[in-house]
């Protein structure tokens, strides 16, 4: 299956060093201090060190703030861009959620609901971790990770929804993002905008 893991740069890296200091100011509750380091390390880093920020700082009132942004870094300018509230986290009740759904917007309907079905069969085998795995190992309970309960897409608004309990998990959001993507050009869709809807579907 394809590995969406980027390689992570050395401990020595800027934007490395910036990252665990970032951690490091969490565990001592210094949270302007974590921020300022995390922003270094963003902009030391490669896109993906701000989904490891935004995991990082899942349980603090920056974690949506970080999510927007990991999200828009998936946009390609001009062809499949991200809206910054796609799979965002809200607070119900003072809990945080993350709302699981993505919607396609194209001006190829049908082509969209197709490459919306590809991704559900896909997407039901990425795990918390955000590696994909194969049928047979997500069915059999193989991977010891959290995976979706269940993915069913709609086609009056291109979109798919996720059963994931509304757990918040910036790796496996990513992967989704990313096969959608994938899916939307294998089905000759170059230009598109991702977003979650703000209500319910």
């Amino acid at each position: 299956m394809e590995n969406t893991e980027s390689v992570t740069p050395g401990v020595d890296h800027p934007a490395e060093v910036a990252f665990r200091g970032g951690c490091q100011a969490f565990e001592v509750f210094d949270p302007d201090g974590a921020q300022a380091l995390f922003e270094e390390a963003v902009r030391q880093g490669s896109s993906d060190m701000l989904w490891r920020v935004a995991e990082e700082c899942l349980d603090t009132e920056e974690g949506p703030r970080w999510m927007s942004r990991a999200v828009v870094s998936e946009s390609e300018p001009g062809g499949i861009t991200v809206d910054p509230n796609t799979l965002r986290i809200e607070r119900i009740s003072g809990i945080p959620h993350q709302k699981w759904e993505i919607a396609v917007e194209s001006d190829d309907h049908a082509r969209a609901v197709v490459a919306l079905t590809a991704a559900a069969d896909r997407m039901w085998t990425v795990f918390e971790d955000g590696g994909e795995r194969t049928p047979e190992e997500t069915e059999y309970g193989l991977i010891d990770l959290y995976n979706p309960n269940f993915v069913a897409v709609e086609e009056t608004v291109p979109s798919v929804w996720l059963d994931c309990k509304d757990g918040i998990m910036p790796r496996m959001a990513r992967t989704d993002l990313r096969i959608i993507a994938d899916e939307l050009r294998k089905a000759g869709i170059r230009q598109a905008h991702l977003y979650t809807p703000s209500t319910d579907t």
